[in-house]
């Protein structure tokens, strides 16, 4: 899904990058049916955070229902900006429209994309979900160690499952963190997302369980 990503980088300077094609799958398995194709859909859906400001963000659900995806098209984080720009967050709220029968969970998340990091650079990507009005909050971790100058493709397991309500709609949370810690004596980093040839997506792999 992810194209070749390639960067620039200065040789006057220890550029350290992590550039995120995250295609965030979250499983949601379970036992037997799926809803019919065509009859899961995305009703609402927004987002907020330093991430992901306005109109840079997209979802999309599969037709079989196996599926939410969401891109971002700006999402960096770097050490250029001084402190206040070595993390980056969103948080997207998904209401899904399905027919009465059934209930999920997230099982795991997808990340792929390309990093560039100098030794002793460190780029972080934590995700989490919830569901509002249900107990628990389920979070998946993984952290790139550099030196790293390479395409990536990770899947990461939740530690636990937090199921939707059968017969009840209600917000899916969806929490993503992007983080570059720079090593000491301090070396530049940069993680970014951009419109042009780089690109965040999340895709939640959905199974569906009858209930």
């Amino acid at each position: 899904m992810a194209g070749r990503v390639s960067r620039s980088v200065s040789s006057m300077a220890a550029m350290a990058a992590l550039l995120l094609l995250a295609l965030m799958q979250f499983a949601i398995h379970g036992h037997a049916a799926s809803p019919p194709p065509g009859t899961v859909k995305i009703e609402g859906f927004s987002y907020n955070g330093d991430g992901c400001p306005p109109g840079s963000a997209e979802g999309s659900v599969s037709d079989d229902a196996r599926a939410l995806t969401v891109m971002f098209s700006k999402y960096t984080a770097t050490t250029d900006a001084g402190n206040s720009g070595l993390r980056r967050a969103c948080t997207v709220t998904a209401v899904l429209s399905y027919p009465q029968g059934f209930r999920f969970h997230l099982v795991d998340v997808t990340l792929r994309g390309y990093a560039k990091l100098d030794a002793g650079v460190t780029g972080t990507i934590q995700t989490s979900y919830y569901i509002s009005g249900v107990k628990g909050t389920a979070r998946a971790r993984r952290v790139i160690p550099g030196a790293f100058d390479d395409n990536f493709e990770y899947t990461d397991s939740f530690a636990a499952a937090v199921y939707s309500e059968c017969n009840s709609v209600r917000n899916l949370q969806l929490v993503s963190e992007v983080r570059v810690s720079p090593a000491k004596p301090p070396k530049s980093g940069l993680l970014t997302i951009d419109s042009q040839d780089l690109r965040l997506t999340e895709v939640f792999a959905i199974t569906w369980e009858s209930c």
